[in-house]
């Protein structure tokens, strides 16, 4: 089974919006990024059918939100220590949601669209959860995802901040504020983020 055969499946079980303006924002976003990160050979190279498949999955990244209490997710402020662990837990709590979709377990990225829902905000540092993972034991195009869901938040207003410019959240991310990334992924975005940009947002 392919995943298009089981997009249908995942937006009947409401674990995929994909036709948002946020979601079509993100899907963009990393799809642009992906583009830009194997062009430039700071992942290995993607076919264009990569490119639309990881985007795609790309969406799914952050589908165990939904097991966090709304009260936290619309909490003004700092966390506390329970409550961010709450938040964390996202990433295994969707893991749980996708083997919940029967059709998802049989199609050939069912590993993939896990990985990334587990995995993106591990940093290469290692300092990242649930697994803590470093370096190239985080998968390529699960890091760029990562890169784009932090970048992406912080031109996003929330309930505990406003949207930052986009220098400022360039900066930001340069300067490690959403966590370590790969050096050789931060050198290529910072190079080709307005282009990435233009492309994603214009």
């Amino acid at each position: 089974m392919n995943l298009e055969a089981v997009l249908p499946a995942l937006r009947r079980a409401g674990l995929l919006l994909d036709h948002t303006p946020r979601s079509v924002r993100f899907q963009r976003l990393t799809a642009c990024l992906l583009q830009t990160l194997s062009d430039s050979a700071a992942i290995p190279a993607l076919s264009a059918g990569d490119i639309q498949r990881y985007s795609t999955l790309a969406l799914l990244h952050d589908i165990g939100m939904r097991t966090v209490p709304r009260e936290i997710l619309e909490k003004p402020g700092s966390l506390t220590r329970e409550e961010f662990l709450t938040v964390k837990a996202h990433t295994t709590q969707g893991c749980g949601l996708l083997e919940g979709v029967p059709e998802l377990r049989e199609c050939g990225v069912f590993p993939d669209v896990c990985d990334v829902c587990r995995h993106h905000h591990e940093r290469w540092d290692g300092s990242g959860y649930p697994d803590r993972l470093a370096g190239p034991e985080i998968t390529p195009w699960v890091q760029a995802v990562g890169l784009a869901d932090a970048f992406d938040a912080l031109l996003r207003s929330s309930v505990y901040k406003p949207a930052y410019p986009l220098g400022q959240a360039v900066g930001m991310i340069r300067g490690g504020a959403c966590g370590a990334f790969d050096p050789a992924m931060l050198v290529c975005f910072s190079q080709n983020i307005r282009a990435i940009c233009g492309a994603a947002f214009g």
